[in-house]
């Protein structure tokens, strides 16, 4: 008896879509162009309100034959209040696991590790982009030991 009356009372429950942001315009994926490392393509995809999965694609700026590809999972964070909600300033914090081949010197060298990443993100609630900043500390172990601290800017628009 308990089981068809919780059973009735859900399935009656009008169940709304979810809210992905009262800061931005658009949906949870959002792609766009960056230029720092890597120079290409970038996207992020909101998971919920404080986490987004992110990643960007292409190559090393002024350097032929590159081919470099990361993947992070952030936490946002939101420090700063704007008075009348103009525009937000979140900032990230996460990690994630870059790749970088590296085409130019004879056979090609391949270099992957972690990396830490730290960045901000500015939000107009009309309109569904971002413009971005980050900064990614990486840990290379792969083929040789070493480390990396790359950057980023970009702009995504959300679907």
């Amino acid at each position: 008896m308990l089981t068809t009356l919780l059973t009735t009372a859900l399935a009656q429950t009008p169940v709304a879509p979810p809210e992905f942001s009262q800061e931005r315009l658009g949906g949870p994926l959002g792609l766009g162009v960056s230029v720092g490392v890597p120079t290409g393509v970038t996207g992020r995809f909101w998971v919920g309100d404080w986490s987004a999965v992110q990643f960007a694609a292409g190559g090393q700026n002024g350097a032929l034959n590159s081919a470099m590809a990361t993947a992070d999972y952030c936490v946002i964070l939101r420090p700063f209040s704007v008075p009348e909600n103009d525009y937000a300033v979140p900032l990230h914090i996460g990690g994630g696991f870059k790749f970088d081949a590296d085409l130019t010197q004879g056979a090609g060298r391949i270099l992957m590790g972690p990396r830490a990443v730290f960045g901000a993100s500015l939000l107009v609630p009309d309109l569904p982009i971002d413009f971005h900043a980050e900064i990614a500390p990486s840990f290379l172990f792969y083929e040789t030991l070493g480390w990396s601290v790359d950057g980023q800017i970009g702009v995504r628009y959300y679907l």
